[in-house]
């Protein structure tokens, strides 16, 4: 089965065939591929920092958004989104801004952001998007189910856990193209066939544009390690089994319906028993399905 992916540049970059056999560091064969990472855009980069101050009010916040029309429409939209399900119609960002409050606008944004990213890969944003979406949901549940207090820090770091692939995806779309082919072909993870091909992997990318627009550190080392997080810390651990558990419900491009949840490290190190599992992914399923249908 052919994706049918399409970018505006479809070249890949000088010296790509070559770097499984480079003799030079990780981050240096990174350069290589990527060049310059991109900045997060102006605006929401604005916002955002805005978001994070303690001293900020609703009304710079509206002040901001409203020199971006797609972040302004999309950020009443959600507001007046059953999922929210205000009393009466939210006509002004400023009363959007203080309905939904700061954090829930923070994550919005950056899921704004993202899909701004996958939207030139072309047929295959479909599941790269669905499957953001769905990680980002099952860490703010397992997060809840932990008692993990940063609630939106876990919907986005899960989020944006796999933004290195889509930097790939603008930077690298020929080999990235074959490489998401086989992932959903043969069944394999975007991970190996990465680190056979690339001679790195999105989550090293990932940390890197974490770090460059300035993601808490937490975040950043939950982007940077999900697939192998080697510490003791929540946040690595609960977007790790976040994402194993969108490969279980076959939410983006890995499949893996017969994965035993229960016998990932995550999860036993995350203390979560097979019930909760289960209620997590129930609860994850049913978010997907509001998500589909615009509920949410």
């Amino acid at each position: 089965m052919k994706l049918g992916m399409t970018t505006a540049n479809d070249a890949a970059p000088e010296g790509v065939v070559a770097l499984p056999g480079c003799s030079l560091p990780k981050a240096a064969r990174i350069v290589e591929v990527t060049g310059d990472l991109p900045p997060m855009p102006h605006i929401a980069a604005q916002v955002i920092e805005k978001l994070a101050d303690e001293d900020s009010t609703p009304k710079q916040i509206h002040e901001l958004l409203i020199r971006d029309q797609a972040l302004a429409a999309r950020v009443l939209k959600v507001a007046n989104s059953p999922y929210y399900g205000a009393s009466r119609s939210i006509s002004t960002l400023r009363d959007a801004v203080m309905f939904m409050g700061f954090d829930s606008v923070r994550s919005l944004i950056m899921a704004a952001v993202l899909k701004s990213l996958f939207a030139s890969v072309g047929l295959a944003e479909k599941l790269l998007w669905e499957h953001a979406i769905g990680c980002g949901l099952a860490a703010r549940r397992i997060g809840d189910e932990v008692g993990f207090r940063g609630r939106e820090e876990a919907y986005i770091a899960g989020l944006m856990h796999d933004v290195g692939k889509a930097v790939l995806f603008l930077k690298a779309p020929a080999v990235m193209r074959e490489i998401m082919e086989e992932v959903y072909n043969d069944r394999v993870y975007f991970f190996d066939v990465e680190q056979i091909r690339l001679g790195f992997n999105h989550a090293d990318v990932g940390g890197i544009v974490a770090d460059k627009w300035r993601f808490s550190k937490d975040i950043e080392e939950a982007i940077a390690n999900h697939h192998q997080p080697d510490s003791t810390a929540k946040l690595p651990q609960i977007v790790s089994l976040a994402n194993s558990m969108c490969h279980k419900l076959s939410v983006g491009p890995t499949r893996t319906p017969d994965l035993d949840l229960n016998e990932m490290k995550s999860a036993k190190m995350l203390g979560l028993r097979p019930a909760a599992i289960e209620n997590i992914l129930s609860a994850v399923k049913k978010a997907l399905e509001a998500e589909n249908t615009g509920s949410l």
